[in-house]
């Protein structure tokens, strides 16, 4: 009984100093997660307005982290829906595909560079002035990335989590959504 006790001790302490190691490893695998997810999310209606031949935007509430993909009206101008008064206008009542999507609970989205970050990750020079809290991010009918008038337009959204990890999910020019990991010991970011 002795020996048998003294072993649920030893696995019960061992169990106590791993436990928090596991913990933030949990978390940091949510943050990765909410990065690539988001990064498909862009990857997707980049191609809904290229095979539809319509204008989407990404709605990323950094308020509340929500996402979600809206059509747009594109060609269909007021014909249609009174509110389409330019291809980028939304429909009176909101065409959302795929539902609202939420970021894991502790994860925080941010339209601007964290506190902390030095550089810009892959592709983008500059922050939104003032930051939005809602970032809505435009693909025109080729599926390139553009503003709400049509302009070539490149994005970044940054993630971070309880630990202090900072995770960004860029759009160039080109089309190409890419999620980054800020390492800040070598205070540069890293494709992931």
């Amino acid at each position: 009984m002795l020996e048998m006790l003294s072993a649920l001790m030893i696995m019960g302490v061992t169990a106590a100093m791993a436990l928090p190691s596991a913990v933030n490893a949990l978390r940091d695998y949510k943050l990765h997660t909410d990065a690539t997810a988001i990064a498909s999310y862009l990857n997707v209606a980049r191609m809904r307005s290229a095979a539809q031949m319509a204008p989407y935007r990404i709605n990323l509430n950094v308020g509340n982290g929500t996402y979600t993909i809206e059509k747009l009206c594109g060609a269909s101008l007021s014909s249609v829906d009174p509110a389409c008064t330019s291809s980028y206008a939304a429909f009176t009542t909101p065409k959302l595909e795929y539902g609202t999507q939420y970021v894991a609970q502790g994860n925080t989205l941010a339209s601007c560079r964290p506190a902390g970050v030095a550089l810009y990750p892959d592709g983008v020079t500059a922050d939104p002035s003032p930051c939005p809290v809602t970032l809505q991010v435009y693909f025109n009918t080729r599926g390139s990335p553009v503003d709400s008038t049509g302009a070539p337009k490149s994005y970044a959204v940054y993630l971070s989590n309880q630990n202090n990890m900072v995770d960004a999910v860029t759009l160039t020019l080109g089309g190409r959504a890419a999620a980054f990991n800020w390492s800040p010991d070598s205070a540069q970011w890293f494709m992931r």
